[in-house]
This record gives structure tokens, C-alpha cells and sequence, in this order.
């Protein structure tokens, strides 16, 4: 029989052979860990049986083998060489407390040497350090003690995959490919020569967040085989991107590109970042995921934008991701039908982010040249500067100092200044220090000039260290923000004689690296425990069971006051005035969870009661009442009658059920991408974020709105089923991604029986009997709340009516005050803002006229200050554009000449300076006049060396402002 070398025959082989040893075959889960918030994405085979492996759920079989999509974060910017991946499938085989290490070993043995027909002799295995047993199992079959070796925890001791979870010790079969390939003598060696293809992990133990380790109750198996690997092997080929699990991609992207593979190392590698990133981001965007930019989004935005570096480097312009995306459906589509399922949104997807990362491409080019210029501008500005001082014209070099640290105004340098200004600051403020004392006469010419001369060479050594080298910072800045390359940012800058400061940049990378690593665990964060002992984690209230829940049945309930605390600490009674939180033996009151909001109500007892003012779950199982005693004494162990606010919640349910059908809307409407983000389920509103990469146009929301109306109007009921976790996902539940689940969970379902429900999800909440019961749903609004996350805000119920009658009432008043009817009263606003515009331009007209009036009388008024016109006064207008304006058309009839205007404006003093471009050139300066000016009136301001503004605070001293203007003139 002929071994299997294709992908497709060496996953079909591998899923026969288990299957035949008694493993049932699971399908693979999804890259969204569902049930598991540990995870940003589902890293291993064994990842959808955590839950059987810790104990927490029972396994449909103890024996089970899947093909599981993986995506690992920690390559891939190693993506590109010949080994690394980051999407990758996983052939695995698990032991649920069944079969364990003697079996695995066996089993994995016969398969590579039987079934794929490896040479005996090309097979070598590792072993954790101490594992004697593991040892004898591989000499049983036939292994020779010279090709096992001995690895410790770094390569042969396994998990958890996340913060917490199954591990335990591992054993590895690694391939051989020859003295040809490499002088390694053993797998430990770390050349080409040996390849790692099997994993058998020992599961032995548990590990906890605390970094403890407890015995499972069971020992397990968890394997994994990398089909990519095995099919390189088994294909005679080196590497994966040879194999026909790449091979056609690599084809696609040089066919692109106008080249072949082969012909160029550096193509060659952009070509394999291509293949191996096209079908990653199909994979992600299939399975849900979209750019953001924090955690799994991130991922996928930040391996998209690599594609596109990559494509530019191999002389791909324009889009092309999604040309090489539609060849993974194509391949692989009948192995994961939901890549053709999901087909138009990964299309959809790809081609967005592609034309937003084209243009922010260009804008980090922008901003680097930016940069570039801001330097050259600085050195400009400097050396100006620099000859001042050398003609001891010691005011014209501080002016320059000061200059240096404020943004030239020509666009291109303006957007590198950020970069440049903090390292000039430090001299602009020791020149502004120097003048400050040069003016009140504290210094003498000769302690001003040294002075001087040291601020300028503390300035130029800054600019020289930035001619010569371009700040990590600023080369950082354009990799994370924009997805600049580096090698990019280093040719720019050699193009301009600079170099780039490296190690900074690897040191902010680094600093990335490290939040990145961290937010690929999601954590549950420091758990909140309300209990009776004072030791650090655990329980403050003991409690011998979890609370009964009955409010699915009833707002009222009779029940036990079990516990309860009073400042933090267990108390026995509670009188009228004490802050309590209790806890009762059954309770109707629903903890806060899940996006909706807890319970309020009474508790009330033979002697007192409590009006419960929030309710919530701080340990699983355990419902806490939190209120106060707002009459008589209550006290543990007493019999009491727990009364939820029934119309309050039915206001909730009213908006929980609406959640729901507002989800399965989004879907039908936008596409089966959208995944619920995030909700808040309270009384008068609801809120429900979810994901999508665009905003939602009126018409979609619009149809959105217009199919869940529909649908409460269908008075569709509304059906809760306890069922198994995977059941339920299997008959097509929607789980929320993050969320942890149990073996059995509760299941809301909105449809008539027999039918294809509107909506299936899993849900704790409480809901409507049917969604007639709804009323009415309004859309509020909706908006962005991130990068690839939108926000629905609405109401229902009375919160509709409300809003609505509201709105009604509001129009009725708008239409009697507009003397029309509603049904016309768009038609009449637009014709009253019509009338408003046309007044608002007349009022500007008239506004000009009167400014030009009052400067046909100044222009004349300029007076000489050695040798220079000035013209300082006052003009009255209501606007900024006004003042400006007067200013505009004064510079016109003073060919050379500063002018300072101010007017009193809502108040408050204002005040614009201009000076003609030839005295600009000799060192004059409006921001500099207009700065001192407005300081007269309490105010500051600056500007362009041509065209200066500024406020103050004291009107009363306008006339004193403007009067310093001449003398300014004078001083410079």
C-alpha cells in the first residue's frame, strides 16, 4: 500500500488509524477559544478539551483525535525564513484518563513506520529529563539507546496553553534528514538536519495561576502532529512552503509579483510571507476575527499589514491579498466548509484593511521625510542663529533659539517636528532665559554673549546628533503605528546621510513585544471574594452549598438567610441603618452577569427588612445581596421572603430578549462575522457591541431595526433548554467568545417550535415568554468604539414609548413655533435655515465693510521706528476673521511694515500682527511681537514669523498693549 504524502491523504490516514483504535474523531473548533478567556486564540489540538482534562466536563468518549486549526503569535515576525508559521494544522490523539504513556508510544510508532513508512533508522526520539518509564516503553518497540535523548523543562516539559491548565512531560519523534543536511549529531543539535513531527505529551498535572502544580485526577495523553511538517517530509522537501501546503500560494503570490520562486533570496522570502500570511488572515477572518487594534484583531491587523510590506518589497503594487485568500478557500474549503461560508466577509475584510493600510503607508512615508525635513529646517534655523551671534548681534541668535523649538509651518516639516523639537527645547528655554535677564538689564554684553555662544552649542549638538542619527522613537513610531518597516526607515535615512538609532528602536520593540505577550493571555483578573475567614483567597462567607437560583420561576421566593456581613466582616444580626450583604439559601434575585444588570428588590423577615440595591455573583455559585436594613433587625438563619422589583425586571427582559434579536438582525443584515463584543442589559436601555469593520449605513440600520420589529410583531416565544455545552454548539448555538462555560448550559432559543429559530445563543439571562411581549424596539444610535467594533445603543418597552412620546412632544413644539404642521415641518426648517444663512452672510458682509472702513482711515497712522512703519491700534469688530481680515487688508496698502491690531471680542482682548516678508528676512518676527503684546493683557499667544495671533484676559488694558508694539519694533 502506497504511504500517504499529501495533505489531504496524511490527515485522512492519521484520523483512520485513531479512529480505528477507538477515537472518536472531533471536528476542529474554532481559532476563537470558545469557553476558554485564558486564550487569545485556540494555540493546540487539545485547547477544546481543556474541560475534560481538568475534570470539569465529562468527555462524549475518553478517546478522541482531532485535525485542529492552531494560530501561534510568538513567529510571527520570523514568518518568511523556511520554517516558521503561525496558522498551522494539528494532528492530535487524546486520552481522557483512559490509555496512557506505554499505549501513545506504541501507537505513534506503528504510524510513522506502518502508515507513513519513515525509515527506522531516520526516526529519533526525546525524553524529559527524568522519565526512565517513557525510556522503556521506546526500547520495547525497538528504539535504540543511542537515539533517544534526555531534553528538561524548556523542550520536553508541555503547558498549559494559557494561564492555567493541564501540563506534564513530553516525549518527541524527531526526523533525520542526513549528514548531507547538517554536522549535528543529535536533535539537541540546532541545525537543519533533524526536524521535530510528533509531540506526545504525558498530562499529568494541572497548573494553577499562582504557579502551583496538583495531579490530575487521571494521567492523559495529548499529541500533537504538525500536518505541514509530516507532508514536507513525506514529500521529500525541506520546507513547508515547498510542500503542496504552500506550494500553489508561493505560485500565486510570484505570478503577482511577475517573477518565480527561486530566482531571488530577498523575493523569495517576501513571497513566503505572503503564502503563509494569506491563508492565516483566511483563517482568522473566517472564524470571526477582525482588525482591531488590541488583542486578537491586533493579530490579524498586524500579519495584514506585514502581507503588504512584503507585497511592496516583491513589486506588488495595489491590493492582491485577496486574489492569493480566494486560493486557500479553493484548497481547502471541502476539509473547512466555513471558508466558503464566510467567503464574501474575508474578501470583504481583506480588501478594507488593504485600502487603509495603502494610505497610512503613505502617511508614514510622509512623516518620515517629515522628519527629515524637520532636521534640515533645524540646522537652517540654527546656522541663521549661529551667524547672528558670530556678528555679536546677540538678540537676532536668541530669537533664532527660540525659534527652533517651534514647528516650521511647511507641511512635510511640520510632521517630523515632534521628533525634533524636544531635543531644541532645552536651548529655546535658555534663550528665553538669557532674554528675560538681557531686558531687566541683568546682564552685560559680554556675560549675554557667552551665554549665548553656550545655549548655541548645547542647540548644535543636538542637531548634529540628529543630522547623524534618526531616534528609535521616531523609527518605532512609524513600525507600530503605521507598519513602516525598518530597513525602510534605514535606506530613507542613508538617502539623507543619517543613520537610525537601532538599539532604541529594539528597545521600544522589545517593550511592544512585551505588551503584546501579555495581552495574549486574557486573564480573569484578582478575583473579588465576599467571606467568613480572613485568610488571603479564600471564602469570607462559608456557605455548605451553592445559592439556588429560582428566579428563572418567580420574582418571590421563601428562603434562608444563611450569612451576611456588615462593613466586610460576618455578623450574626443587622439592625435599620446597617450596609449589608447577604447571602440566602435559595434566592428569585439574578446576580449580575453576562451584560445584565442584578436584581433589586426586598428581603423581608418576621422583624425587618432590607431593600436590596444590587445583586451579584463574586464566586461562582454564590449570590450576594447587597443593601441596606431599612427596617426593624434581620438575622442569620432566619426565615425570610426575597421579593425581586418584578416590574424593573421585566424592563430588563424587555431589552434582554431585544439584545437577542438586535444580534440575530446584525447578522442577516451585515453577515455572519458579527460577533457580540460586549452588552449592557439594564431596566430603561440597552447597549450591544459587536464586531465589524465599517461603519452601518442608515439603510442597514434602518432594515436592522425594521427585522426585529418584524419579529416582535410575529410574538415569536422564547424557549430555554438545559443541554450539554458541545451539544449545544453543535445544534448551532452562538457562544461568546471570552466567556467560560460549564458541562451544562442553559440555551435561549427565539422561534416558533419545528422551525429554524431566529436566534439560538447561549444565555444565563432572563428573558420575555415571547418577544411580543418586547413592545417596540428603537435604535438610539450607533457608532464606532474602536478600530473593527461598533456600539448599538437602544430602547424597548416604555423606554421606547418614552423616547418616542418625547420626540412627538418635542416636534409639536418645534412645528407650533415655526407656525407649520409636523408632517411639514422639515420642508419649513430648511427654509428658515435658508433665511439664517442668508443673514448670517449679510451680517459678514456688513462686518467686512465696517472693518474695511476703519482701515481706509489707519493706513495713513503708521509711524517710523528706525526706519521701520508700525502701525499699533485698536479697530472694533465682533470675530477673530474680522480682526484678521482688517489685518489682511492693511498689509495690503503697507508694502513694508509691521501692524498690530486688537479689538475687545465677546469680552476679552484680542490681537493679530503681521510683518511684510522683507523684514521678515532681516529677523523680524509677528509671533514673537504679538507674544509680548497679549502678555500686557494677561493673555499669550504666537505665530508664523509673517502672521501672528493672541488673546488676553483684561480688556482695560488693550490701548496699554498696543502702545508696546513701537518699542518692540524698536528693541529687536
Amino acid at each position: 500500500m502506497t504511504p500517504p504524502t499529501t495533505t489531504d491523504e496524511i490527515r485522512k490516514a492519521y484520523l483512520d488509524f485513531f479512529a480505528e483504535r477507538g477515537h472518536l474523531v472531533a471536528p476542529s473548533s474554532s481559532l476563537i477559544p470558545v469557553g476558554d478567556p485564558t486564550l487569545l486564540l485556540t494555540s493546540a489540538g487539545m485547547v477544546q478539551f481543556k474541560q475534560y482534562f481538568s475534570g470539569e466536563a465529562e468527555p462524549p468518549n475518553p478517546r478522541l483525535a482531532s485535525s485542529q486549526k492552531c494560530f501561534r503569535t510568538t513567529d510571527i515576525e520570523n514568518v518568511g525564513d523556511t520554517k516558521h508559521l503561525t496558522f498551522f494544522e494539528m494532528l492530535g490523539n487524546f486520552s481522557i484518563g483512559d490509555y496512557f504513556k506505554k499505549e501513545a508510544i506504541a501507537w505513534s510508532w506503528e504510524f510513522v513506520t506502518e502508515v507513513l513508512e519513515l525509515p527506522e533508522e531516520r526516526l529519533w526520539v526525546s525524553i524529559y529529563l527524568d522519565d526512565d518509564e517513557a525510556e522503556g516503553y521506546w526500547r520495547e518497540i525497538g528504539v535504540p539507546a543511542e537515539r533517544i535523548v534526555r531534553y528538561g523543562d524548556e523542550d520536553n516539559f508541555w503547558g498549559p496553553a494559557g494561564e492555567e491548565g493541564p501540563c506534564g512531560p513530553c516525549s518527541e519523534i524527531h526526523y533525520d534528514y542526513g549528514e548531507e543536511y547538517g554536522a549535528d549529531l543529535t536533535p539537541a543539535d540546532s541545525g537543519e538536519r533533524f526536524v521535530e513531527i510528533w509531540n506526545l505529551v504525558f498530562t499529568q498535572f494541572y497548573h494553577h495561576r499562582d504557579g502551583t502544580r496538583t495531579k490530575l485526577p487521571a494521567p492523559n495523553i495529548d499529541t500533537g502532529m504538525g500536518l505541514e511538517r509530516t507532508a514536507t517530509i513525506m514529500q521529500g522537501r525541506l520546507s513547508a512552503y515547498e510542500s503542496d501546503a504552500f506550494d500553489y500560494l508561493v505560485a500565486g503570490a510570484a505570478k503577482l509579483a511577475g517573477t518565480s520562486y527561486g530566482s531571488d533570496d530577498e523575493t523569495d522570502y517576501a513571497l513566503r510571507v505572503l503564502a503563509e500570511h494569506a491563508r492565516s488572515v483566511t483563517f482568522l477572518i473566517a472564524d470571526g476575527v477582525t482588525p482591531a487594534n488590541e488583542g486578537r484583531g491586533y493579530v490579524l491587523r498586524r500579519i495584514l499589514r506585514r502581507a503588504v510590506r512584503f507585497a511592496r518589497k516583491a513589486g506588488i503594487e495595489g491590493l492582491f491579498l485577496g486574489d492569493l485568500s480566494k486560493l486557500v478557500i479553493e484548497k481547502m474549503a471541502h476539509q473547512y466548509p466555513e471558508l466558503e461560508r464566510e467567503r464574501a466577509t474575508v474578501l470583504s475584510v481583506i480588501q478594507a484593511e488593504e485600502d487603509r493600510f495603502g494610505q497610512t503607508l503613505q502617511q508614514g512615508m510622509a512623516l518620515l521625510r517629515g522628519f527629515m525635513s524637520a532636521v534640515e529646517a533645524a540646522d537652517a534655523g540654527l546656522a541663521a542663529a549661529e551667524s547672528k551671534q558670530d556678528g555679536k548681534e546677540i538678540g537676532g541668535a536668541l530669537s533664532g533659539l527660540r525659534d527652533l523649538s517651534q514647528a516650521p509651518h511647511e507641511g512635510a516639516a511640520a510632521a517630523g517636528w515632534p521628533f525634533v523639537a524636544p531635543r531644541l527645547r532645552f536651548a529655546a528655554d535658555r534663550a528665553e532665559n538669557i532674554q528675560r535677564r538681557w531686558d531687566a538689564g541683568d546682564l552685560d554684553a559680554d556675560r549675554a554673549s557667552r551665554e549665548t555662544a553656550a545655549a548655541l552649542r548645547g542647540a548644535r549638538e543636538a542637531v548634529d546628533l540628529l543630522k547623524a542619527q534618526t531616534p528609535g522613537e521616531a523609527a518605532f513610531k512609524l513600525y507600530d503605528t503605521f507598519g513602516f518597516p525598518l530597513d525602510i526607515t534605514i535606506d530613507v535615512a542613508r538617502e539623507h546621510g543619517m543613520s537610525v538609532d537601532v538599539e532604541g528602536f529594539e528597545r521600544d520593540l522589545e517593550a511592544q513585544r512585551e505588551r503584546s505577550r501579555a495581552a495574549a493571555k486574557f486573564g480573569l483578573g484578582e478575583r473579588v471574594y465576599v467571606s467568613a475567614t480572613m485568610r488571603a483567597g479564600e471564602p469570607r462567607i462559608a456557605v455548605a452549598a451553592p445559592t439556588v437560583f429560582s428566579g428563572y420561576e418567580s420574582t418571590e421566593q421563601a428562603t434562608t438567610l444563611v450569612a451576611m456581613l456588615v462593613n466586610g466582616a460576618p455578623v450574626e444580626r443587622a439592625a435599620r441603618g446597617d450596609a449589608v450583604e447577604v447571602v440566602l439559601s435559595e434566592t428569585p434575585f439574578y446576580a449580575e452577569a453576562g451584560g445584565q444588570v442584578g436584581d433589586t428588590g426586598e428581603i423581608a423577615g418576621a422583624q425587618g427588612r432590607i431593600a436590596v440595591e444590587t445583586t451579584h455573583a463574586p464566586v461562582a455559585g454564590l449570590i450576594v445581596h447587597a443593601g441596606e436594613v431599612v427596617d426593624g433587625e434581620v438575622a442569620v438563619g432566619e426565615r425570610v421572603t426575597a421579593r425581586v422589583d418584578a416590574s424593573r425586571r421585566a424592563d430588563v427582559m424587555r431589552n434582554h430578549t431585544g439584545t437577542h434579536l438586535l444580534h440575530a438582525a446584525l447578522r442577516r443584515v451585515l453577515g455572519t462575522h458579527v460577533r457580540q463584543a460586549g452588552s449592557l442589559v439594564a431596566p430603561d436601555r440597552l447597549r450591544f457591541d459587536f464586531s465589524h469593520p465599517s461603519g452601518v449605513s442608515g439603510d442597514e440600520l434602518r432594515e436592522i431595526e425594521r427585522m426585529v420589529n418584524g419579529r416582535v410583531l410575529d410574538n415569536l416565544p422564547v424557549l430555554h433548554e438545559q443541554m450539554g455545552f458541545q451539544e449545544a454548539i453543535d445544534n448551532g448555538a452562538l457562544a461568546f467568545f471570552g466567556d467560560k462555560y460549564g458541562d451544562m448550559v442553559r440555551t435561549c432559543r427565539i422561534g416558533a417550535p419545528g422551525e429554524e429559530p431566529f436566534s439560538f445563543e447561549l444565555c444565563g439571562g432572563t428573558h420575555t415568554a415571547a418577544t411580543g411581549e418586547i413592545g417596540l424596539l428603537h435604535v438610539e444610535s450607533e457608532g464606532s468604539i474602536g478600530a473593527g467594533t461598533r456600539r448599538i445603543e437602544a430602547v424597548t418597552g416604555r423606554g421606547t414609548e418614552g423616547v418616542l412620546s418625547e420626540r412627538h412632544v418635542l416636534m409639536e413644539a418645534l412645528a407650533k413655533q415655526l407656525q407649520t404642521a409636523p408632517a411639514d415641518l422639515q420642508s419649513r426648517l430648511a427654509a428658515v435655515l435658508e433665511d439664517l444663512d442668508r443673514e448670517r452672510k449679510r451680517a459678514s458682509a456688513l462686518e467686512r465693510d465696517l472693518a474695511k472702513r476703519q482701515t481706509d482711515g489707519l493706513a495713513g497712522g503708521a509711524q517710523d521706528v528706525d526706519g521701520v512703519a508700525v502701525l499699533a491700534s485698536e479697530v472694533t469688530v465682533s470675530t477673530m476673521d474680522a480682526l484678521r481680515g482688517a489685518a489682511d487688508s492693511l498689509r495690503g496698502r503697507i508694502e513694508s511694515g509691521v501692524i498690530v491690531l486688537g479689538s475687545v471680542i465677546d469680552g476679552k482682548p484680542a490681537f493679530v500682527a503681521t510683518v511684510s516678508k522683507d523684514l521678515t528676512a532681516e529677523g523680524y518676527h509677528a509671533g514673537n511681537i504679538i507674544r509680548e503684546v497679549a502678555k500686557v493683557a494677561g493673555g499669550g499667544g504666537g505665530g508664523r514669523p509673517d502672521m501672528a495671533q493672541a488673546g488676553g484676559k483684561d480688556a482695560s488694558k488693550l490701548a496699554e498693549a498696543l502702545a508696546l508694539a513701537p518699542e518692540l519694533v524698536r528693541r529687536r
